[in-house]
């Protein structure tokens, strides 16, 4: 008899340590997004890629897809045979409705590497602890052979990169 009230005393022990816990806000990122590249000369469009990736506990990316949607002289269109990933580190309080968090993703391959550096904005329900990702935004930067880097001095310029779900506005 002492052990079932002992094994019982435990257990309520148990439930009532959960008991007014606040839940853990899904901040989770990833799914499919499309990214956009400006650059000199007059901010054009230069290239493009989509993606298909899912973000840990600890902000790493695990990309599972990587296609161009130009071709150029710096990666193949499929993305096979690069080395591709990032970080999406959340920035901003559970209980704060406007979301941030920093956002890196890195290319290389054939000698090149592509680096995007940006902030990712959306929004928080409060109530459901969850978010819902807009954007990222932010700059990129290109190294590499000299066919790569489009014969610009310093190749770089500006990204946007968005859920497939949302529209992005692009130059």
């Amino acid at each position: 008899m002492k052990r079932v009230v002992i094994v019982g005393l435990l257990a309520l022990g148990c439930f009532l340590a959960g008991c007014g816990t606040n839940p853990t806000a899904t901040t989770a990122a990833g799914g499919n997004w499309a990214a956009t590249f400006q650059g000199p000369p007059a901010n054009e469009t230069l290239f493009n890629f989509v993606t298909t990736f899912s973000v840990n506990d600890t902000g790493a990316m695990n990309v599972t897809n990587l296609n161009f949607l130009t071709v150029g002289p710096c990666f193949p269109v499929t993305g096979l045979g690069e080395t591709v990933g990032g970080t999406f580190d959340v920035t901003s309080a559970p209980s704060d409705p406007t979301a941030t968090a920093n956002v890196t993703f890195t290319v290389k391959g054939n000698g090149n590497v592509l680096t995007l550096t940006g902030t990712a904005t959306g929004v928080t329900n409060t109530v459901a602890q969850t978010t819902t990702w807009n954007d990222v935004t932010g700059s990129w930067t290109l190294t590499g052979s000299s066919t790569c880097t489009l014969g610009i001095a310093s190749p770089g310029g500006t990204f946007t990169m968005c859920p497939n779900s949302t529209t992005c506005s692009t130059t």
